[in-house]
């Protein structure tokens, strides 16, 4: 078993790649492999994987954690064998890896080992010095260099990226991002001894812009350069580093960066090693012909220090010409045209090209067009020639057309007879600045070469897609094509390309979400990406998207080119700004007051500049979000908030802008306040009712806050807003936050001396819930204001009472007997059945099935679920409907009605996945676990728990980490892992929310810990006391587990305790609510009769709860039942 954290964190086994679960589960493993065999403390894992704040209830989640990864890791270790990867070590965990299975060491031992090798090679080369006798020879060092390689190869992303920057982590990555450089520096070393001059100077241009204080790497990327014949470029680079220290430490080059600028003044060669004996010297291409130069400087830009990325599918088809210049595969010479807006990459790719033909053995000539108005004539193809070995023809004294016909043609056969000796590559940058006679030049290469002309020359143009190209450019535009130009218009990178540069830029992983945000704000255009980046690694990427002013270099690039708009058009685009992105012709002539034929007048040079595009008919987008922010920086504030006003006016009577109306007037000012609270309600809900919950909440904030500032505004008015909000936290699944909210609606409601806004305050936190509400607390605040309320009601029928007594029948569930709750539901329930209220009947039976939920009444609350599902049916009501299935789902599965079951879990799950209720996708989720694991489908728990796992990412549901930690524990239990389900128990408190005491003395009994079974009944008699007399959703499965500690243990006492307890529960499932079921009650029954003597009585039990397994098809409990059976002899 391998595992990997250079990245994101992988394991891969004799069969491949191994599923590692949910972030969380693949964050404890990386923190494991942090410690690098050391035993880690479950507090330490827990702060490493949380990032300092645990939930409530980490433990048992953790130790589930750990239970599913030693699966993943061992999946051949046989029940109750001790695991051999992640062990159980005082004071908690470790990982027992060799060293080269984990890639962190694996890549330390490599670089250290290279480094003792190299170290005294390079300290030669860097100081002018001879080698040092014995050292390596060619092949030698291209094995190392074949080493280092694979070293650096090792790294794929940010180190331990689950962990994000916990201190730990932070230092480690410090600790092995400096052995990273290290290795390059080596590399880079070896690189030069074997005369790999060019690929050097390129991979050290990119670390020393990251890495500026390095001396040896700028030492070895002057060497390289001068290597590669580019002595002014060495000097040059020296130069720079010289100035640097003086600038940023205030010292002079170092001894290492002086001996090499002698040595470089000198022209001194450059030390190689010696060659390989012979045998061992790898073949190389023949020297190409004379008159060729092979070691002229590379006459591209150095590359940029972050990885090309998004561009696979470009590159290959690019490269792909290349391998076939170099073969002379072609039938003639091939062209390419590069497009797209400024700043997509079009000269990167055009570069990441270069640089493979170059090593390739390929001729590159590079022309960039200057955007100068001042730069002569022929500029691009004056530096191609150069490098070329020639130079431009010079004027004859006949100046004409002719002449100037002449010189174009001296031009294209010096690049036709360079190409016959040679493969050459010729690329031709930016030609939406080039100057007529150049793109003559070009039109005329591309007419002079035909079949016969030489077929090992490749032709790279780049040029801007907007304007649309004109005159001399149209016309080149349209000869490649009739030459069957290979055309790639290159649009934005991906959200995982956008992430990995700005990972690269920024030194920082960003969440799959800022890789969105960025992704669309940029529309993925490196070079707004990259800028962003550049800005975080020093500041808040939130605030910086956040932020309405687009970065510097950014901002006066398109002030530039919105500079060259007529006034009207700027203006125009001023008041579209204001819209937003994207905006309609309608409501811009409307907000502008302009004629709508005139703003499209107006808006025609925008488009033709590429700054705007048609997005249908009579709508527009602004090319980019940091277009439209560089517009909009333009306008000042107070202006601004005047086309706001305007806006929010024009939009106002239109149906589904609510949310735009309401960001108008949110941004008109102060003196709008009484508009804009209002608006950002009605806008919340629009998109509640699309289920865009994110977007409600937000809206409603602004909501609040403005009613903050409105003096006019009243608690009704505030009240409002609140219920909205906790409409919202609970479609979302926030219920912590939702009872915050309730606590202040029933201030506000007391505030207002309204009886009716008190009562339906007290109802926030039950209504809509599918568990007991409370955690296994009661809310004091809550329960008051319910009380107060139904005091001030009237006797006789009232919804209003009807919907009181539900509400405190629920939020009493663990302060009140189940009688006094009992006697609450069923009043509300006839009376709502007497009011004749269909709603509120549909509402009563769900909340009622709620708070009298234990496992005596499974009958009835199939009933009641099974009438709630046919009246929601019947009055559309779509979340009733979900919450009504995933009730009588649960009432079926205690009752062993595996039809009713089954067709609820696929209703049930398939209506919430359809209206995004996160609550009834835990509820159903965590039901449909057990009854998996009981039938085997292991493949399908594994896929119900990662999902299970995302939901518990985004919800704040009272008792989420219990009914996790339950599924992870019933994935255990029935594969036969009672050991894992122990260690988990074993953290947990006894006196939690989930009584734990049950469960951990089975578990210890059934792992043959039996004298300490009977001491943990010693200690926590009291507990188990307390779970056996209670009468909950969780009962069932606690007596069960009583009758089972007793019959291991031969407590009598405790046998005809439980045997009593669950005798009118035959036939039914041992289960704790939606979250647990560990087989049928009826083998419990049998357990306690067999303690307490009675065999035969003990014996018809057990044949029934075989029976009733086959009839659920739950082959593992049949498979338990039977091997109890022969244990008890019964």
């Amino acid at each position: 078993m391998r595992i990997g954290v250079l990245g994101t964190t992988v394991a891969t086994g004799p069969s491949g790649p191994v599923s590692l679960g949910g972030p969380k589960q693949r964050a404890l493993l990386a923190a494991l492999a942090l410690h690098r065999g050391r035993a880690v403390s479950a507090d330490t894992l827990a702060d490493l994987v949380w990032d300092g704040s645990p939930p409530p209830g980490v433990s048992g989640t953790l130790q589930g954690y750990v239970a599913g990864l030693r699966r993943a890791l061992e999946p051949d270790r046989t029940t109750r064998a001790a695991a051999t990867l992640l062990v159980t070590e005082q004071p908690g965990y470790a990982l027992r890896l060799p060293d080269d299975d984990l890639d962190t060491a694996d890549f330390e031992a490599a670089v250290s080992s290279a480094h003792t090798l190299v170290a005294p090679l390079a300290d030669a080369l860097c100081r002018g010095r001879a080698l040092p006798p014995g050292s390596p020879d060619a092949g030698g060092l291209a094995a190392l260099h074949d080493s280092l390689d694979r070293a650096l190869g090792l790294w794929r992303g940010v180190p331990f990226a689950e962990l994000g920057d916990v201190p730990a982590a932070a230092a480690e990555r410090a600790r092995l991002e400096e052995l990273r450089v290290l290795a390059s520096e080596d590399r880079a070393a070896v690189g030069v001894l074997l005369g790999l001059h060019a690929t050097v100077a390129a991979e050290l241009d990119a670390l020393t812009r990251v890495h500026q204080l390095r001396e040896r790497a700028w030492a070895l990327r002057a060497l390289a350069l001068a290597g590669s014949g580019r002595q002014a470029d060495a000097l040059a680079v020296l130069r720079e580093v010289r100035d640097l220290l003086d600038e940023e430490l205030g010292l002079e080059p170092g001894p290492e960066l002086r001996a090499v600028q002698t040595a470089v003044l000198r022209q001194e060669q450059i030390a190689t090693a010696a060659p390989a004996p012979a045998g061992d010297v790898p073949v190389v291409p023949d020297p190409p012909p004379a008159g060729v130069e092979t070691h002229a400087p590379l006459p591209f830009p150095a590359l940029w220090p972050w990885s090309l990325a998004g561009r696979d599918e470009e590159l290959a088809a690019l490269t792909g010409l290349v391998d076939q210049v170099v073969a002379a595969a072609g039938s003639s010479p091939a062209f390419v045209a590069l497009t797209g807006e400024p700043g997509i990459g079009k000269s990167r790719l055009a570069i990441e090209l270069a640089t493979y033909a170059a090593e390739q053995g390929v001729t590159i000539a590079w022309g960039r067009c200057s955007q100068d108005d001042g730069a002569p004539a022929l500029w691009p193809w004056a530096t191609v020639l150069e490098r070329l070995g020639s130079q431009l023809p010079s004027a004859a004294d006949d100046d004409d057309q002719a002449a100037a016909f002449r010189a174009w043609e001296s031009i294209v056969q010096t690049v036709l007879d360079t190409a016959e000796r040679a493969p050459l590559l010729l690329v031709l940058d930016d030609l939406h600045w080039a100057d007529t006679s150049s793109l003559r030049v070009l039109r005329l290469l591309t007419e002079a070469v035909a079949q016969e002309s030489p077929a090992r020359l490749l032709v790279v143009s780049t040029w801007r897609e907007h304007p649309v190209p004109t005159g001399a450019l149209a016309e080149v535009a349209e000869a490649l094509a009739r030459k069957h130009a290979l055309r790639l218009q290159l649009r934005g990178i991906s959200a995982e390309a956008t992430a990995q540069v700005f990972a690269q830029v920024a030194e920082a992983e960003p969440t799959d979400a800022d890789a969105d945000t960025l992704r669309r704000r940029t529309e993925g255009n490196p070079f707004f990406l990259v800028e962003y980046a550049r800005l975080a690694k020093d500041g808040d990427l939130a605030a910086l998207v956040a932020d309405g002013r687009p970065p510097a270099a950014v901002h006066e690039v398109l002030s530039r080119r919105l500079a060259t708009l007529e006034d009207a058009t700027q203006d125009l685009l001023r008041t579209a700004s204001v819209l937003g992105r994207i905006f309609d012709l309608s409501t811009l002539a409307e907000v502008a007051r302009v004629d709508e034929d005139d703003t499209l007048d107006r808006l025609d040079p925008a488009i033709a500049a590429g700054l705007v595009a048609e997005d249908g008919v009579d709508r527009f987008r602004f090319n980019h979000a940091l277009v439209r922010d560089t517009v909009l920086s333009g306008l000042p504030q107070s202006r601004r908030a005047r086309v706001h006003v305007r806006a929010a006016e024009a939009l106002g009577e239109r149906s589904g802008r609510e949310t735009e109306v309401a960001r108008h007037w949110l941004a008109a000012g102060p003196r709008h306040l009484a508009r804009a609270w209002p608006a950002a309600q009605a806008a919340a809900r629009s998109a509640t009712a699309v289920y865009a919950y994110v977007e409600a909440l937000e809206m409603l904030e602004y909501a609040l806050s403005s009613q903050d500032e409105d003096p006019a505004s009243t608690p009704a008015d505030r009240f409002e807003v609140l219920a909205d909000l906790a409409d919202v936290l609970r479609r979302a699944g926030r219920w912590l936050e939702l009872r915050e909210v309730a606590h202040e609606a029933i201030e506000v409601a007391d505030e207002a001396g309204d009886l009716d806004l008190l009562i339906r305050a007290g109802a926030m936190t039950s209504t809509g819930a599918l568990w007991t509400p409370g955690g296994g607390e009661v809310d004091d605040i809550v329960v008051d204001s319910l009380r107060r309320a139904l005091d001030r009601l009237p006797e006789g029928d009232d919804p209003r009472r009807c919907r009181v007594m539900l509400s405190l029948a629920g939020e009493t569930y663990y302060g009140s007997t189940p009688q006094e709750r009992e006697a609450l539901a069923e009043e509300a329930v006839a009376m709502a059945r007497r009011l004749d209220d269909p709603a509120l009947v549909l509402n009563s039976l769900i909340r009622s099935t709620i708070a009298t939920w234990r496992g005596a009444n499974a009958g009835q609350r199939l009933e009641m679920t099974t009438e709630a599902t046919h009246l929601a049916r019947h009055l559309g009501d779509a979340v009733g409907l979900v919450s009504a299935l995933a009730l009588r789902a649960e009432a079926a599965g205690e009752l062993g009605d595996v039809a009713a079951l089954e067709e609820c879990l696929v209703e049930g799950r398939a209506q919430a996945d359809r209206i995004r209720h996160v609550y009834a996708q835990l509820f159903l989720g965590s039901l449909a676990v057990s009854w998996a694991a009981m039938r085997g489908r292991f493949d399908e728990v594994a896929t119900l728990l990662g999902e299970l796992d995302d939901l518990a990412q985004v919800v704040s549901i009272p008792g989420t980490a219990e009914s996790i930690a339950g599924a992870l524990m019933m994935q255990s239990l029935w594969q036969g892992g009672e050991a894992d389900v122990l260690a988990v128990l074993e953290t947990l408190p006894v006196d939690g929310f989930v009584p734990t005491t049950p469960p951990l003395l089975t578990m210890l009994c059934r792992t043959g810990r039996l004298d300490d079974a009977r001491a943990c009944l010693i200690t926590h008699r009291e507990h188990l006391d307390r779970a056996v007399d209670a009468d909950t959703w969780y009962s069932p499965m606690a007596w069960s587990m009583a009758a089972e500690t007793a019959c291991y243990l031969g407590d009598l006492e405790l046998a005809a305790t439980a045997y009593e307890l669950l005798a009118g529960l035959a036939g039914q499932t041992a289960s704790a609510g939606s979250g647990s079921t560990i087989g049928p009650i009826d083998m419990f029954l049998a357990m306690a009769a067999h303690t307490t003597g009675q065999d035969d009585l003990a014996t018809r039990h057990a044949e029934r709860a075989v029976e009733l397994c086959e009839q659920w098809r739950v082959p593992l409990a049949r498979d338990w039942c039977l091997r109890e059976r022969e244990r008890l002899g019964i």
